[in-house]
């Protein structure tokens, strides 16, 4: 599939460890509409036989060299979307804001009692309520880059609009 200039939209989803569950069952359902998942899920795996609280050091730190940080980091600032799955701490934060300063797109999916606060907020560039809605605003930008983003410019949903707006000036950045 072509994206804009990009043979495939890459997307990374910043979540919080306890939404680990999520973002992997998000990220199938990413993967089967065509899309390059950067996953951190599968490297965020604490070594066997730590106690709970030693898992919780573990994750705190990254004391094996930081590599968890290092593929997020970049992760943050290559993708061509971030989806911020909320409600998540604050480094799915830092994640939308290295996104955001990188011009990445982000897509917010709002958790259920979350109240984002004004950066966290300001740094998304569309919200919507669930999952489903995220795959939903997915799937139609990839149908808009599948037919060469014709009658995009008629397109009357804003959160949908924001996505498109930013792929398409990231991908001519890109050139």
């Amino acid at each position: 599939k072509e994206f804009g200039y990009m043979s495939v939209l890459t997307i990374y989803v910043a979540g919080s460890f306890k939404h680990k569950h999520g973002v992997r069952l998000l990220g199938r359902e990413l993967r089967n509409m065509g899309c390059c998942m950067l996953d951190w899920t599968d490297k965020a795996v604490p070594p066997p036989g730590l106690t709970p609280a030693e898992r919780r050091i573990w994750m705190d730190t990254d004391r094996d060299g930081g590599e968890v940080y290092a593929f997020c980091h970049n992760a943050c600032l290559t993708a061509d979307m971030v989806i911020y799955y909320g409600a998540s701490g604050q480094d799915a934060g830092v994640e939308v804001g290295l996104a955001a300063g990188a011009g990445v797109p982000v897509l917010g999916i709002r958790g259920p009692l979350e109240g984002p606060g004004l950066m966290l907020h300001g740094a998304v560039s569309g919200w919507v309520d669930s999952a489903e809605e995220a795959l939903d605003v997915v799937g139609a930008l990839l149908a808009y880059a599948d037919a060469d983003w014709k009658d995009f410019e008629v397109e009357p949903n804003p959160v949908l609009r924001r996505m498109g707006e930013k792929l398409l000036e990231r991908a001519d950045k890109k050139i």
